[in-house]
């Protein structure tokens, strides 16, 4: 009888043995191909067939919490306009300088090396491009949809060369997706403005693109978005 029973438990384990080798090394789609970056990658038999369901981008699946970069060296291109300051033409940064108000956006400068290179210019999350066309104060702009923490939000991008904003009204943009380019700087691309990004986040789904208020309070319906993002 024990001897039957260790019989049994010994085929028992040879089958898990082979099952296992079959599942680590033959295995199937899943075990065999990684999902890097919207892209299927083989890793293991390199003989198992590529998964038949998209491969997800990890900027479209990005917490809101991280949100793209609108431009490469983010964060050290904040040096004259960021989110809230008050701007008059006696204490600009910006000399001279023609605005007057609370920033509701921030501004992300050109480096000086840049002054005559493209500046490729992203989404900074997901959602479809709401507006694009020429306006007083920005040159080409682009505006476009999306949440924040569950919360609808507006994004400003100003200073665009309109002529570079290929994508079509409504067309989703995911986060990292390519909007256009920086105008050329004192130049009716960026009506007359040196050359800069500057990215306006409004919240609720109505879309207002001032890029200055009078009344501080109301900077209260404007995101500082700096806070959210990563290089």
């Amino acid at each position: 009888m024990k001897k039957k029973i260790f019989k049994i438990i010994l085929i028992l384990f040879l089958i898990f043995v082979v099952w296992a080798f079959i599942r680590f090394v033959i295995g199937g789609p899943e075990d065999n191909w990684i999902c890097d970056d919207g892209q299927w990658v083989k890793h293991g038999n390199p003989s198992a067939p590529m998964p038949s369901e998209k491969c997800p981008a990890t900027s479209a699946n990005k917490p809101a919490s991280e949100l793209s970069a609108p431009i490469d060296r983010a964060i050290e291109r904040i040096t004259k306009k960021p989110f809230g300051i008050k701007i008059s033409p006696q204490n600009s940064p910006v000399q001279p300088e023609r605005f007057s108000g609370y920033h509701t956006g921030i501004d992300f400068e050109a480096f000086p090396d840049e002054a005559e290179t493209d500046v490729p210019i992203s989404a900074i999350c997901n959602g479809p491009l709401a507006v694009k066309k020429y306006a007083s104060d920005y040159g080409g702009m682009a505006v476009q949809k999306c949440k924040l923490e569950n919360q609808d939000i507006t994004i400003v991008y100003g200073h665009l060369k309109l002529s570079s904003i290929t994508a079509i009204i409504n067309q989703q943009l995911l986060s990292g997706d390519k909007i256009g380019i920086l105008g050329k700087g004192f130049s009716t691309e960026t009506d007359g403005e040196r050359k800069h990004l500057h990215l306006g986040t409004h919240k609720g789904a109505t879309i207002n693109t001032s890029g200055y208020i009078y009344n501080q309070t109301e900077l209260n319906n404007w995101i500082d978005i700096a806070k959210y993002l990563s290089e």
